[in-house]
């Protein structure tokens, strides 16, 4: 719910009315659009590995992405207040991918462009698994259905409580939209598997992971064209970084690897030929780490976390993140730097 507090009149605030998307003449691929737009938005990064999304022509969900347990969530993005055709459409993707093997979800993760190497060793580092790598058959002995969806769809809530008790997985993470001064606002909750409260920081500070997990080398194209990029289904993620936004890239297993602030806002660049792939800001380094120096003088995550005795991970694509955490990393790598020289 949402309300319009009154600082005159605090318990007579008048909640926020809730309307369907056609009563602002928002039409289905409207609201398509904007959902996919925000997929870094939709699934939590921190619990899932998105390893698959829906191309255009194919029968496809809209996303798939592995859990730490390799558990396969099958996303469906519902753009319309709908009926029980919501639940037999991901349904349906269930019976066609739940039967993928462990070479079959590799093979797809890897033609998507979302997997650069072997699937269980990607996995393994993406979510800090140490020695306990998962064997092939571990992959999708299971499934989750999720369907993002209108939160007047009545019948498809009804139908998620329906199958629900009768053992399957299935979930309903819902979108609103809301009447505010005769504009429409729209309203959802990141979907996270283990249900954790996820903080939204509004600062101008921003980590921008380089991506290891699904292209190995796009640190080298970040340091080298002094830039901070997202690419494919996460691009619009670099959207949220404006011009004089301090940013951080951070390399997964290694640390932060270089501190820049933004030059101006977004840009859109094709990559590896393929036209508005990446999404960019240009940065101004104030220092990048040598990778022949990373295992000395970058600021690793748990030195981070110890800092500021927190329990921070770092597998989104870009996050926004306090000035505590900002300042963590700038003394961290000045102390190294001092103390190596």
């Amino acid at each position: 719910m949402l309300y319009k507090l009154d600082i005159n009149e605090i318990e007579s605030s008048v909640k926020v009315v809730i309307k369907n998307p056609v009563d602002f003449e928002l039409r289905e691929e409207d609201i398509e659009n904007f959902l996919k737009s925000r997929l870094d938005e939709i699934v939590s990064e921190d619990q899932l590995m998105l390893i698959a999304q829906e191309r255009k022509g194919q029968e496809e969900a809209d996303l798939l992405a592995l859990d730490k347990a390799g558990v396969l969530y099958i996303f469906e993005l519902k753009r319309w207040e709908s009926n029980q055709e919501n639940i037999l459409q991901v349904m349906r993707y269930g019976q066609i991918f739940g039967r993928y093997t462990y070479e079959e979800l590799q093979d797809m993760a890897k033609r998507q462009g979302k997997l650069d190497g072997c699937l269980k060793e990607k996995h393994k580092e993406y979510f800090d698994l140490d020695d306990k790598e998962l064997s092939e058959s571990d992959f999708n002995k299971d499934q989750v259905f999720v369907l993002v969806t209108n939160g007047l769809d009545k019948d498809t809530i009804s139908a998620v409580n329906f199958w629900s008790q009768k053992g399957v997985r299935i979930e309903c993470s819902p979108y609103r939209i809301y009447d505010i001064n005769k504009e429409p606002y729209i309203q959802f909750n990141t979907y996270d598997p283990e249900n954790e409260i996820l903080p939204e920081d509004n600062t101008n500070y921003f980590i921008v992971n380089t991506n290891k997990t699904y292209m190995s080398n796009a640190w080298k194209d970040m340091l080298n064209g002094c830039k901070a990029a997202a690419y494919y289904g996460r691009k619009h993620s670099i959207c949220r970084i404006s011009k004089n936004f301090r940013v951080y890239l951070y390399h997964t297993g290694v640390g932060v690897i270089a501190s820049g602030v933004a030059t101006s806002e977004y840009k859109k660049a094709n990559y590896q030929d393929d036209k508005e792939a990446e999404f960019f800001v240009p940065l101004k380094f104030d220092w990048t780490v040598d990778e022949s120096q990373w295992d000395a003088k970058a600021p690793k995550a748990w030195e981070i976390n110890s800092k500021l005795n927190s329990g921070h991970r770092f597998r989104q694509t870009v996050f926004a993140i306090s000035k505590d955490m900002a300042d963590s990393i700038e003394s961290i790598a000045e102390e190294k730097r001092v103390s190596i020289g």
